[in-house]
């Protein structure tokens, strides 16, 4: 370990606290037409590794035994790749991330693609928990990549599991390959069991949000012992860019909050809770702006580059705009990024647009500033609520 990362290297903590969701690696192994940040869809096919990204419309392949070690996966060939190509950062540099991580309260959430299709990965993600605590560290991953490793392996490291899980059966609900939803609960579901709190993400669609389809959902979840149940609404952004019209009405997402509240009334647990961009929608007489862009929640892509949202990806997984983009965090500390100039333009402007969702407000904006569509009242959730 780098002896700027030893355990007991303690900084010193300003009063901030901030919530990163790390793309650490986009390497996945499915191709969900709904992907939120256009994961690299990794298969192996005729001895060649074929790497699918930008939409699934661009396709990448070399050859399996192309260098490495020949114990190594097709996804960590796959991602060496891309670390060649600067599409994601070398393992050196995520370390560079971790330090540049001092003087900040920092929660820590490993994401993708799948975080756990690398061991490098898994390498980074302990080095952060010896750093930050465990605690800080939270992990989002698929089935495919946690049956590589036992709850006794991870839930050291880790202080929640989340995981995808918005589709009741085997089949797959158009908007995820077969198989998807359900190995992922039966994955989190061993995490639960061995004490590793857990959360299950449902993206809310015109595919799901059903209230029987939500009844066996939270069901499904109840039986698995999952703690917390989060609803999300569904985001034009990543290959989602393709899907609008996937995307509720207000009349769908307010019953599928209704119906998630009645069976937590009624079997205690998983917990509902609602992302922010539902928030207001839910309450109006909120008094704090739900929105929690920039001042507690950014995004980290696998080239290092830290973005005001974790939801700021483009149809073909690069930012939304070099407006989202707050610095490389590999090679800036987070204090230093968190104090820019840019920064403190959305600092001063949160309240523009209190309440409604910045992602949507950007995108469904007309202004002709792109910066200016971002604290627009332009969220159509709420332009139609009532």
């Amino acid at each position: 370990m780098d002896a700027n990362l030893r355990a007991d290297d303690r900084d010193t903590i300003v009063d901030r606290s901030v919530d990163i969701i790390w793309n650490i690696t986009l390497a996945c192994s499915w191709a969900c037409p709904i992907c939120c940040v256009d994961a690299v869809n990794v298969t192996k096919r005729n001895g060649n590794i074929i790497m699918r990204s930008r939409s699934l419309k661009q396709v990448d392949q070399i050859p399996y035994d192309l260098g490495g070690s020949c114990d190594e996966t097709i996804f960590e060939k796959a991602i060496k790749y891309r670390q060649q190509m600067g599409e994601e950062l070398s393992f050196e540099e995520k370390l560079k991330v971790i330090e540049n991580l001092k003087g900040l309260r920092v929660k820590l959430d490993f994401s993708g693609g799948d975080p756990l299709s690398s061991r490098e990965n898994f390498k980074v993600m302990k080095i952060a928990s010896e750093r930050l605590g465990r605690q800080q560290i939270t992990m989002t991953a698929t089935g495919a990549g946690l049956k590589k490793y036992s709850p006794a392996e991870l839930a050291p490291i880790i202080g929640e599991l989340n995981f995808t899980y918005d589709d009741e059966t085997m089949a797959g609900a158009g908007n995820r390959p077969v198989g998807y939803a359900a190995g992922n609960l039966k994955k989190a579901a061993q995490f639960a069991h061995a004490g590793v709190r857990t959360r299950a993400e449902c993206p809310l669609t015109v595919r799901n949000i059903d209230a029987q389809k939500l009844r066996n959902i939270y069901q499904q979840l109840h039986e698995n012992g999952i703690d917390k149940m989060l609803l999300i609404r569904l985001f034009p952004v990543g290959r989602g860019t393709l899907c609008r019209a996937d995307i509720p009405t207000a009349d769908q997402y307010r019953l599928a909050i209704d119906v998630a509240r009645e069976m937590e009334n009624t079997y205690g647990f998983p917990k509902v809770k609602l992302q922010c961009a539902l928030k207001w929608f839910d309450n109006k007489s909120l008094e704090s702006n739900p929105c929690d862009l920039i001042k507690e929640s950014l995004g980290l892509t696998s080239k290092g580059l830290l973005l005001a949202s974790p939801w700021a990806i483009g149809p073909t997984g690069d930012p939304l705009d070099d407006d989202w983009v707050l610095g490389n965090l590999s090679k800036t500390p987070l204090s230093q990024l968190l104090t820019s100039e840019k920064a403190q333009r959305y600092a001063c402007r949160l309240n523009d647009n209190f309440g409604h969702c910045k992602i949507q407000s950007y995108l469904h904006s007309k202004l002709p500033d792109k910066f200016d569509r971002i604290f627009e009242k332009a969220d159509p959730l709420y332009a139609v609520a009532v």
